[in-house]
This record gives structure tokens, C-alpha cells and sequence, in this order.
């Protein structure tokens, strides 16, 4: 069988077989839809839901690894049903905390501004990361408010940290990208440290060092939790027993948030007319 794609010499008459003809003609198809960034056939780059493509719409050309948020699909469903079906292609913008919290997707090659490349929308990827405090084991991360070279390292957020470099700062880490870990309520341990316990003219002061009640970590020192954005209400006057437990989450701007707390007013019983003490 011959080679149906053998390379000519200069003046050789040029014998182009039908199967070399057909080759060509569905590389040149397959350059076109690359450079349109959409197909009437999924490409086999974004077969897997965990690549995607992506137009860079933000200011600047970007390195790999950048992040970009999601803004909407190159080509809609009312625009072309059959592009938006079988190939997953977005506008990818400088993502921003109002717009983007777990709607990202990270490049999988440099990519300069408006054009389209490849990205991950899920699955395991590199990434830099924002770590802003080395005492604190943060599980996951999200972006980073208007930037680009990296996410964020919170504690709730659509990419779980499988590993990173250590320290504080921006550093690599490998994560998995995945549907939004969202806010949710969890036991803390709380220990007194300063204020006053109240009386009977002038209301409690207590503050807390607060604590992970599973793991025991450190997650704030000297909480007021009677202050924004805590969420406690005490009695405006009354003599109190401090807190040891309580319940709390975090907001989305990862700031802890305690809810409800175990302190409560100290009560004496009086002695009524017959004798009886309540």
C-alpha cells in the first residue's frame, strides 16, 4: 500500500491522492473551528467537561495557570443551538467577588487578550494560591478579588487544596476543581480571655479565644461576639456566665461569624412569702 501522504521534490508533478486531498482539507476544518472556537462536532480537546474553552475578555494577555471567571457562553443556545451543545467555550473575564465566587476556570495554556485557548472548568489542575495566614489550615480556595495570577486560599470555596508549597503568600498548590464548598454552621470551643462578667448597672464584656470543637485549631483570638459580624445578642444589663461552646460559619468575605453561644445570665433563686425558693 502506498503512502498516500509522501512529500514531493521541487519539479516533481504533484499527484495528490483522494485520502491526502481529504487529509488536508479536515486539518484546514479543524484549524478554522480552533481559531472561531467552535464546531459542528465536539473537538476531541473539550470531550471531557473537565477542559474547556475559553476567550480571554479581560485587559491583558495571560500567562498558563491564570484564572479567569466565567462570564457567559461564546455562543449561546439562541445564537446556534448545535455550537452550544457540542462544544463548551465561554467568556472568561477578571474575575470579581460579587460575580465570581466558584465560577472560574483556570488556563491550561498562555493565552493573549481575546483570543481562545484551552482551561480547566473541573477536575485536578496546578494553581498559585494566596495563603494569608500560615497558622490556619485552609481546605479550600476560590478567586481572588480582580485578580488573575491566582486564587485564594478560604475556608469554603470551589477548589479543594490537595497540597501546597507551605508558608504564607502566593505559592503552587495542586487543587480540585469542583462544585462550590458553601458556608455551613460547625461547633467552635470558646475560652474567656478578657472583659467583665456585668452586673446588674452595665452589661457583660466577655471576649473569646475561639477553637475548632473536631480539631482543636485556632480559628480567631479575642472575639467580641457581641460585635459585627458576630451575631450574639446579650441582656443590656445582668451578671453572665462566660461561654464555652457555640456554633458558628463563615461569611463571603471568609470572615468568622459566631451565631449562637452558651452564655447566659446567672440566676438566684428568692425566697417567696411561705418559704419556697425559686
Amino acid at each position: 500500500m502506498g503512502d498516500n501522504l509522501k512529500k514531493v521534490q521541487s519539479g516533481d508533478k504533484l499527484r495528490m491522492p483522494a485520502a491526502a486531498y481529504n487529509a488536508f482539507i479536515d486539518t484546514a476544518r479543524d484549524f478554522q473551528a480552533r481559531q472561531r472556537g467552535i464546531s459542528s462536532t465536539p473537538q476531541a480537546a473539550t470531550r471531557s467537561s473537565g477542559i474547556v474553552l475559553v476567550r480571554n475578555d479581560s485587559s491583558e494577555d495571560l500567562t498558563r495557570y491564570s484564572v479567569l471567571g466565567v462570564d457567559k457562553p461564546i455562543i449561546g443556545p439562541k445564537d446556534k443551538l448545535d455550537s452550544f451543545k457540542n462544544c463548551v467555550a465561554v467568556v472568561g473575564v477578571k474575575p470579581t467577588k460579587d460575580d465570581h465566587v466558584g465560577k472560574f476556570v483556570v488556563l491550561l495554556e498562555p493565552l493573549k487578550r481575546k483570543a481562545i485557548g484551552m482551561a480547566y472548568g473541573a477536575g485536578m489542575c496546578p494553581v498559585k494560591i494566596d495563603v494569608p495566614d500560615e497558622k490556619i489550615e485552609y481546605p479550600y480556595a476560590d478567586i481572588a478579588d480582580g485578580k488573575t495570577a491566582n486564587l485564594k486560599a478560604k475556608h469554603y470555596g470551589a477548589a479543594t487544596i490537595l497540597w501546597r508549597e507551605g508558608g504564607t503568600g502566593v505559592q503552587w498548590a495542586l487543587v480540585r476543581l469542583g462544585s462550590p464548598m458553601k458556608a455551613q454552621v460547625f461547633p467552635v470551643k470558646l475560652k474567656q480571655v478578657y472583659g467583665e462578667q456585668g452586673d446588674e448597672k452595665k452589661p457583660a464584656t466577655w471576649t473569646y479565644d475561639v477553637s475548632d470543637a473536631i480539631t482543636d485549631d485556632t480559628l480567631a483570638e479575642g472575639v467580641n461576639p457581641t460585635s459585627s459580624p458576630h451575631q450574639w445578642k446579650r441582656p443590656s444589663v445582668g451578671y453572665m456566665i462566660k461561654a464555652t461552646f457555640g456554633y458558628a460559619s463563615y461569611d463571603k468575605d471568609d470572615k468568622l461569624v459566631l451565631g449562637w453561644i452558651n452564655e447566659q445570665v446567672e440566676q438566684a433563686s428568692c425566697e417567696d412569702a411561705g418559704g419556697t425558693y425559686y
